[in-house]
């Protein structure tokens, strides 16, 4: 009767809910709704150890995720990462090496090439044949190219074991976090 309207009564205001993490973790968790009837909790430990019944609620206590253990898939994936990582640098090494020998090798053959240059000359003002210059590829022996595949494929392959270990850290890694006071002595908590 009086002409209001429901826009003119109700003002919308932008709300924002922000979760802890800890919440927004035990939320992620749940297998399924929570249910909507009244839970009936168990008066101790033991009890809950005992009743199956009750472990089958979502917010049921689950004590598996806060095993510490690691898993043996993620502890052989970081044995060989750290067996291609010295194996890549063991590649670098080699190739490294290489670099060194040619160019030493480098330098020799352009002393040689001076000095066969300097006799030729002397040799050609005695009216004398000078002597071939190309000899010194029979004198002089290149050090052989380490393949680069093998380094390529190692640092792939290092690269491949980064990502496994990397989609697999992250629950043990917010496990240790969460107890990590406890487990470093000697800091104030």
């Amino acid at each position: 009767k009086s002409g209001l309207r429901y826009q003119d009564i109700l003002q919308e205001l932008s709300l924002t809910i922000h979760n802890s993490h800890l919440l927004t973790a035990l939320l992620h968790q749940l297998p399924a709704k929570p249910p909507t009837m009244e839970l009936q909790f168990p008066p101790n430990l033991a009890a809950l150890r005992q009743d199956p019944s009750i472990t089958q609620t979502p917010l049921a206590p689950n004590f598996d995720s806060l095993d510490l253990s690691i898993d043996p898939f993620l502890e052989k994936s970081c044995d060989l990462l750290l067996e291609s990582i010295e194996n890549h640098h063991t590649e670098l090494n080699n190739h490294q090496y290489y670099q060194r020998s040619l160019a030493r090798e480098q330098t020799k053959i352009t002393q040689w090439q001076l000095k066969r240059k300097t006799e030729n000359a002397a040799r050609v003002a005695a009216k004398q044949t000078p002597l071939p210059e190309d000899e010194w590829q029979k004198l002089f022996k290149l050090p052989q190219e380490p393949s680069r595949l093998e380094i390529m494929l190692n640092s792939r392959q290092v690269e491949q074991y980064a990502r496994q270990i990397d989609g697999f850290t992250a629950g043990v890694s917010g496990k240790m976090f969460a107890v990590k006071s406890n487990l470093l002595p000697g800091e104030a908590q």
